[in-house]
């Protein structure tokens, strides 16, 4: 899992439209299972985070792995 969280942090994350929503900065799993949950992502400074439906500690938002359409050069988000 080393190997996918590396080449995956650092990438820049856009939202439906293209906009850029920000960078991912750590993924998190559980514990038993390994499976991918949510992908930490901290957002530029155009986003507000109180408008956002996840949540949000530190200026790092948890987007949950459902909310992902694909992993690419680019994460893209379905919103």
């Amino acid at each position: 899992m080393a190997s996918f969280s590396s080449e995956i942090i650092g990438r820049n994350v856009v939202d439906l439209e293209g906009a850029m929503f920000g960078v991912v900065t750590d993924l998190r799993m559980t514990a038993t299972t390994g499976l991918l949950t949510h992908v930490l992502v901290q957002h530029t400074s155009e986003i507000d985070p109180e408008r956002l439906p996840w949540s949000t500690r530190n200026g790092i938002v948890e987007v949950p792995v459902d909310e992902v359409e694909r992993i690419a050069n680019l994460v893209h988000l379905r919103r």
